[in-house]
């Protein structure tokens, strides 16, 4: 008895620190008060699912160790069901499990007889038809919350939000490595949201000298295989970064942006073999493939 009372205190102890516990982590809160979002009362509905079971696991764990210990102190004849606590357990058992007393169960005991093992007709006990019930009507708020008034997004809809978002952060983070580049490591682009921002830029600021569809004018023509000063992308890209003062190409590296100045570079490169009309003499030497 002394070894059960030791370890039903401490099995109550532990408990009562993780309820604890639990209440702590969803109890952050500012001290203004601001319109939650559905997220903010996902979490509080599932902390207070969590105390909730918290709760029951800690009533039931003391309820348990109540009874053994009962039965124990019933065999030894040292049962003292006239305290106090020991008619609150009677009581509070007799309304969770409603059971028929040993010497009443010849009262329901049916015909059957299976190789001496007969059976009672016994009734469900009360805890357990409540929470059946309480599965119900949590099943019925689960559907109106999540698949009726769209309280909370289902998980197909939470995986497209995520996706999306995750395509917001890669594209951030793309813009990021992006502006890092230089003409050591820069690479050809072939996305077409580059392209046609590229094609804004050239429009803008590169067609009054190489031409609308780069056929060439005071600059060369870029879209043949022939270059002042080579013809792959990092050539290109150095070209259009530094330009060639002395023949009137002006640096961009100021007004552009290294992720924008390697997509003109792609874009310049998409160009080759489109055959524009009035397209300007080759010069400089043909391009290597």
């Amino acid at each position: 008895m002394k070894q059960l009372n030791k370890i039903s205190k401490q099995t109550v102890a532990f408990l009562f620190l993780t309820y604890l516990g639990s209440m702590q982590a969803f109890s952050q809160s500012k001290p203004t008060w601001k319109s939650p979002t559905s997220d903010e009362l996902m979490l509080w509905f599932v902390g207070g699912m969590t105390l909730l079971v918290s709760v029951l696991v800690l009533f039931t764990a003391m309820y348990v160790l109540y009874a053994v210990q009962y039965m124990i102190l019933d065999k030894q004849g040292k049962a003292k069901t006239e305290s106090v606590w020991g008619s609150m357990w009677k009581s509070l058992d007799k309304g969770l499990t409603n059971a028929i007393p040993l010497e009443r169960e010849k009262d329901i005991l049916l015909d059957h007889n299976y190789d001496g093992i007969r059976e009672l007709d016994n009734h469900m006990p009360p805890w357990w038809v409540y929470g059946f019930y309480f599965t119900i009507v949590f099943a019925v708020f689960y559907m109106l919350i999540y698949h009726v008034w769209g309280t909370f997004p289902l998980q197909a809809n939470e995986y497209e939000e995520e996706e999306k978002q995750a395509q917001i952060e890669i594209a951030a983070y793309q813009k990021t490595m992006a502006n890092s580049v230089d003409e050591t490591n820069v690479k050809q682009v072939k996305d077409k949201a580059s392209l046609a921002q590229a094609k804004s830029l050239y429009d803008t600021n590169c067609k009054s000298c190489h031409g609308v569809a780069g056929e060439g004018g005071m600059g060369p023509n870029l879209t043949d295989a022939y270059w002042l000063h080579g013809g792959d992308v990092k050539s290109i890209f150095k070209t259009i970064k530094y330009g060639v003062q002395a023949k009137g190409m002006v640096p961009w590296e100021k007004k552009f942006s290294s992720g924008d100045i390697q997509s003109l570079a792609s874009y310049i490169l998409s160009m080759q073999g489109t055959n524009p009309p009035n397209a300007k003499a080759p010069q400089g030497d043909k391009a290597k493939k």
